[in-house]
């Protein structure tokens, strides 16, 4: 399996390679030096597990996600189907993309809905872990993804995302949503929002 160096997380090396003749993406856990030696392998142990899960369980309710590949839980290396596009943070900064944004950003809200009625919160779910190729729109890195998903952390991937977008967008996004989730449960959740930003604010005093 050829690979080639793509980045490096706070949590893993991503690589892009070829895997049996399919273009994909290495996601590894490495090592880390400040961690007990017998800590940081069960903690890189179980994250890569979860997240193969999330994967799969994101995939099978119909979220549009990468493929996880294989699993090497030896190395703590995922191989993941590699999506094509760009990221929507760098889609919704293209200006000849204006005209399609609303749909796209519907999309969006749309995907990250799917996962959370799959009871998965995603965990950083900014514009920066949204693939679009201007047709469809992805998810990906699921790093700090996870089961069974509480209204709080439904309600904290909503919020990461307004802070990543403009207020119009938001509202694009979260009509398309809202469509998928429901309007009632939507709208508890944006009343959930306000509740942790009022606490936010009240700590910040």
């Amino acid at each position: 399996m050829h690979k080639t160096p793509n980045n490096q997380g706070a949590e893993a090396v991503v690589t892009n390679c070829i895997y049996f003749n399919t273009p994909a993406i290495s996601k590894r856990r490495l090592p880390k030096r400040y961690r007990v030696h017998s800590l940081d392998s069960k903690l890189r142990l179980e994250r890569t597990k979860i997240e193969a899960r999330i994967m799969h369980r994101a995939k099978a309710t119909g979220t549009n996600c990468p493929l996880v590949l294989s699993v090497d839980l030896e190395r703590c290396e995922l191989i993941e189907t590699r999506l094509n596009g760009v990221k929507l943070v760098d889609y919704l900064q293209d200006k000849k993309n204006q005209k399609n944004a609303k749909r796209i950003l519907a999309d969006a809200g749309t995907q990250l809905a799917k996962l959370h009625l799959a009871n998965i919160s995603h965990g950083d779910s900014t514009t920066s872990n949204f693939m679009t190729d201007g047709k469809s729109v992805f998810i990906f890195d699921f790093g700090l993804s996870q089961f069974n998903a509480t209204d709080e952390e439904r309600a904290i991937d909503l919020l990461l995302f307004f802070k990543s977008v403009s207020e119009l967008q938001f509202k694009y996004f979260i009509k398309g949503y809202a469509a998928q989730y429901g309007e009632k449960q939507t709208k508890q959740l944006i009343s959930k929002i306000r509740e942790i930003e009022s606490r936010a604010r009240y700590v910040e005093r």
